[in-house]
């Protein structure tokens, strides 16, 4: 399965989506498939404060829902005064669930991962309270939750985590978002215990530990094979300039949803996207923990054991004309994790 793109053919610049030729396979689960349709409009949605129904006379829309709570309850009795009308709103809108958080919860029903991001201290407004917490906060209670877990006292690993969740500054009012975390459980796995250690931060450890390999022009520095969050198009941009062989994983885009990633590798002058499709749901059936991505019709339990593989033998990509041997042979230098996952910083070289 794959989708190939001729280095002389300039590609439509708006079209950056993963159009893989997708071959259903027998190691699918239907609940994994099912994913592809949930969610997808929250996560769109849940970056702020913002609903889908627009707001009625121009007022906030969490504060009309909370309304409309209030006057429904069996509790609500008329105001005396503005004060006590302000305080039956605030008690309606603190109680008042959120429908678009509560739609991205439905896209990945994970008890414990949903249980840890409501036991995060709340902020003081009421507006954004279940779909922001602060990273420190989050950071607090994952040291709380998982007193033994080894991830949370290494630097590249969580400077890694706020990577994924897109978060950038180090002070303490810097915010994690609802949907970017339920996108990051998506890919890597949830929060839950397993043993001593939360899954979540062990697999990214892994990702730290594992997916770094000897750069083929530097042989003293060692570079990570994963992109993170890249379009097909930047895929494509950084691997065109690069020899045959060179690849790269990268985190699906237009399917992120259902936890999907990429292989991105360059075979002569033709440029390959491979699909790895996740499957987050049948995933958190599994102990021990796997992450069940599906490639080549085979199942495997995380990037790393897929990556160990393309060491042993070539990709088989079917397009319309016959079948193509890929050899994933070479990194593609200078990836935007790189100095994340490695820890390295390049500095200027001393005159």
């Amino acid at each position: 399965m794959g989708e190939r793109h001729n280095e002389g053919v300039v590609p439509d610049p708006g079209d950056n989506s993963d159009s893989y030729v997708h071959v259903p396979s027998p190691l699918l689960s239907v609940s994994s498939i099912q994913t592809e349709s949930m969610g997808r409009d929250a996560v769109m949605e849940c970056a702020g404060v913002t609903s889908p129904v627009p707001a009625e006379g121009g007022q906030d829309p969490l504060f009309m829902e909370g309304q409309r709570r209030l006057r429904e309850s069996a509790e609500f009795s008329k105001p005396s005064s503005t004060e006590d009308w302000v305080r039956q709103a605030m008690v309606a809108m603190k109680m008042a669930p959120c429908d678009v958080c509560d739609v991205v919860e439905k896209s990945y029903p994970d008890h414990d991962s949903i249980e840890f991001w409501r036991s995060i201290e709340e902020s003081s407004d009421f507006r954004t309270r279940c779909h922001k917490k602060f990273y420190k906060r989050m950071v607090l209670r994952f040291r709380e939750v998982f007193p033994d877990e080894p991830a949370l006292r290494n630097t590249r690993t969580m400077n890694f985590l706020k990577m994924l969740l897109h978060i950038e500054g180090t002070d303490d009012t810097v915010e994690v978002l609802f949907d970017k975390y339920i996108r990051v459980l998506k890919f890597f796995g949830p929060v839950k215990l397993q043993g001593n250690r939360c899954v979540l931060l062990q697999q990214l450890q892994l990702m730290i530990d594992k997916s770094l390999k000897y750069n083929s022009n530097a042989k003293k520095e060692k570079i990570s094979w994963f992109a993170g969050d890249m379009s097909r198009q930047e895929a494509e941009n950084r691997l065109s300039p690069e020899p045959r062989g060179t690849y790269l994983i990268r985190m699906s885009q237009n399917n992120a949803d259902r936890g999907d990633f990429a292989l991105s590798v360059k075979q002569n002058d033709v440029l390959y996207h491979i699909e790895i499709k996740g499957q987050p749901l049948k995933a958190l059936t599994q102990e021990p923990f796997s992450s069940c991505l599906v490639f080549q019709d085979k199942e495997y339990s995380s990037l790393v054991e897929i990556v160990e593989e393309l060491k042993y033998g070539p990709v088989t990509v079917t397009d319309e004309e016959a079948e193509t041997e890929i050899w994933c042979e070479r990194i593609c230098p200078g990836l935007p994790l790189n100095g994340v996952i490695s820890g390295y910083k390049r500095t200027k070289a001393r005159t």
